[in-house]
């Protein structure tokens, strides 16, 4: 099948950003006939299979020599919880965005780390706020997160503008990673970019001095391959959780299942470690009849990610990922709020970051998906199956 070209919305209007662009073509086991499968099984042992898994007795035994408990359930966001957050980003003639106040950090913290079960935060910063205010941000996310609750500051070192214009300056880069390294993690960072292979120029040179072990790669694209500077990866995996209207579909040959297959065996070749991304946001589904790539990107018409998908995904990814090559789960944040802040969707006043500042569970126009990852997290944190019932 064609491949996709699919870009994703980043941010102000017109302005998108690449996603996971390559369907599988490859067969996956699963999708083809074997002569296994027309062997007969005696029905009582297939019954006491059934009941054992649906009552969550045993795991597919795959699924099961991961550690469960022990695996990232992590979020990307800002730090700043800014709404729109377009200077660093986009460009630098953009207005700040105001600073959060320590109240909304307070209650964003609580909501993520316990409510919706992190034990790990990607705290996205690009200057959309001052170095000053965004030191003070950060000093207050550590303050209000658990211990047990690993905080990786992520910075994006590239603006996504015509001339790709670095986002900090050497000698912000530098006060900023002292500050890191002292109060928020000595051992980690992350860069995020959602282009592919791009030149990071001077600052990832920085960072890889400073970080000579414990530089990660956010948004890593599929056909991206992962080698130093970065120790791991968080991996995009927008265009094969969508791909598909109905689960049926997804499930199918040449869909998004086997799409993600590939992937991992790709990842599993690679002794590095890989969180994947679990999706929130889909395309709009309403223009194809099986659920294909509509060949936009619209923050007012992308779809809620049909019921399970997330819980499928998942146990595809244990069954699949090798043990200690996947470090868990992931979900983009920021995409999120750029959609769900949208007039046809929440508004400004519900989009998710508005009710992470508020202390209130998101339950907006993508409450469901973003629901059934907070129980996925639930399900991991008590070393349980993701793939529920």
């Amino acid at each position: 099948m064609l491949a996709l070209s699919v870009k994703r919305q980043r941010g102000g209007i017109g302005s998108v950003l690449p996603r996971c662009p390559q369907p599988c073509v490859s067969a996956h086991p699963r999708f083809k006939a074997s002569p296994q499968a027309t062997m007969s099984t005696p029905w009582p042992k297939l019954l006491l299979v059934f009941v054992l898994l649906t009552t969550g007795r045993i795991v597919l035994s795959a699924e099961e020599s991961h550690n469960l408990a022990s695996l990232e359930r992590s979020f990307w966001l800002h730090a700043s919880l800014a709404a729109t957050a377009q200077k660093g980003y986009w460009g630098p003639a953009f207005p700040a965005s105001p600073s959060p106040t320590e109240p909304d950090i307070r209650n964003a913290a609580k909501l993520l780390t316990s409510t919706y079960a992190a034990n790990r935060l990607y705290l996205v910063y690009h200057a959309e706020i001052p170095v000053e205010d965004a030191v003070q941000v950060f000093g207050w996310w550590r303050r209000h997160c658990p211990d047990t609750v690993t905080l990786v500051p992520t910075l994006v070192l590239r603006m996504y503008d015509q001339q790709k214009t670095p986002v900090f300056t050497p000698e912000q880069l530098r006060r900023l990673v002292q500050f890191f390294q002292k109060s928020i993690n000595a051992y980690q960072l992350a860069v995020y970019d959602v282009y592919g292979n791009r030149d990071q120029g001077e600052a990832l040179k920085i960072l890889a001095e400073q970080y000579p072990k414990g530089l990660i790669r956010v948004g890593i694209q599929p056909d991206e391959k992962l080698g130093p500077p970065f120790m791991g990866a968080v991996q995009d995996t927008w265009s094969g959780l969508c791909h598909g209207k109905r689960n049926a579909d997804w499930q199918d040959k040449g869909f998004g299942a086997e799409t993600l297959w590939k992937w991992v065996e790709n990842r599993n070749q690679q002794n590095m470690p890989v969180a994947w991304d679990l999706i929130v946001v889909a395309w709009d589904y309403s223009v194809t009849e099986r659920g294909g790539y509509p060949g936009y990107d619209d923050a007012a018409k992308n779809m809620p990610l049909p019921a399970r998908r997330n819980r499928l995904a998942a146990q595809e990814i244990l069954q699949t990922g090798r043990v200690g090559g996947v470090a868990g789960f992931s979900s983009d944040l920021l995409i999120l709020q750029a959609n769900s802040e949208h007039p046809a969707h929440d508004g400004r006043q519900a989009s998710l970051y508005e009710t992470l500042k508020r202390g209130e569970p998101y339950r907006g126009y993508y409450g469901e998906p973003f629901q059934e990852i907070v129980a996925i997290y639930s399900d991991l944190k008590n070393g349980k199956s993701p793939g529920g019932k």
